[in-house]
């Protein structure tokens, strides 16, 4: 009898544990007709607002591939990045991952994620009393930048607020598909960035992130993740720098002057992210 107690009691704090990771890749890169495409070689990355939990500013991402991601990860329970208004006050915090090429002729491009969704975990919080308006959100933003073309495109993850219809509290945890982005009048011999960024404000209280970042075997894999093609046309799905409307493209994602709020909540016996 004691035994099968202890049994019952092993099973019961196994199934309280949280893995670090599940490691599942969100779409192959095979889906994809790659033919044609110029990739982008990862280049850095940057962190503007976010601090470890030592109070110092997060170390950025130095391009190693480690535990099957490329990226921020924490490495147990608490957040890898925090961004706080008691700490850091009122400005946006970001983490942001760059790539960059040429443009190799004049012409249209299709910027696209070669197989590769970015993977986002973490929550965000609004702290205040009932009579005033206080909120927290953290969104996912790509930007296509070159001097003679580019686009932006965002995609709200989690909204918090106080006295607004939203939770004061709200959890962020999946893998985003990147759709491809249309860009034209690009001019060969200019430089070309992508870049991904997650991006977290408040005007009282935080925006923790225990993950960020690409699924990713290899250091290699980084330089094939973003890519540019030639194309006079939008393909099908892409949004198009020269039709800079206000409307909410496919999958939820939107231009910076219009974010509609998506929330990305992981489903049960979902595959991808931790469990």
């Amino acid at each position: 009898m004691l035994a099968r107690l202890s049994l019952v009691l092993l099973a019961l704090l196994l199934s309280c544990a949280r893995p670090h990771r599940i490691y599942v890749r969100p779409y192959a890169e095979n889906n994809k007709d790659l033919t044609g495409v110029s990739f982008l070689s990862y280049d850095s990355s940057t962190v503007e607002g976010f601090y470890d939990r030592k109070g110092r500013l997060c170390a950025p991402f130095e391009g190693h591939v480690r535990d099957y991601f490329a990226g921020w990860w924490a490495p147990d329970d608490d957040p890898i990045c925090f961004h706080g208004t008691l700490e850091s006050g009122l400005q946006p915090a970001t983490l942001e991952m760059r790539w960059k090429g040429v443009v190799p002729a004049d012409g249209n491009y299709d910027v696209l994620s070669a197989g590769y969704a970015v993977g986002i975990w973490g929550h965000v919080m609004a702290r205040g009393s009932y009579f005033g308006d206080f909120w927290a959100w953290a969104r996912v933003n790509v930007e296509v930048k070159s001097p003679h073309c580019g686009d932006s495109i965002s995609r709200d993850v989690a909204r918090a607020a106080v006295s607004l219809l939203a939770e004061r509290s709200a959890d962020f945890s999946g893998w985003v598909e990147i759709p491809d982005i249309w860009v034209a009048g690009c001019k060969a011999g200019d430089p070309m960035d992508v870049r991904v960024q997650v991006v977290g404000q408040s005007n009282r209280g935080h925006i923790a992130v225990d993950g960020f970042g690409f699924w990713a075997a290899r250091d290699e894999e980084l330089n094939r993740m973003f890519g540019i093609k030639s194309a006079p046309n939008p393909p099908p799905g892409a949004t198009a720098s020269n039709q800079n409307k206000p409307e909410t493209p496919a999958n939820g994602w939107s231009r910076f002057g219009s974010r509609p709020i998506t929330q990305i909540r992981r489903q049960p016996g979902a595959p991808g992210g931790p469990r």
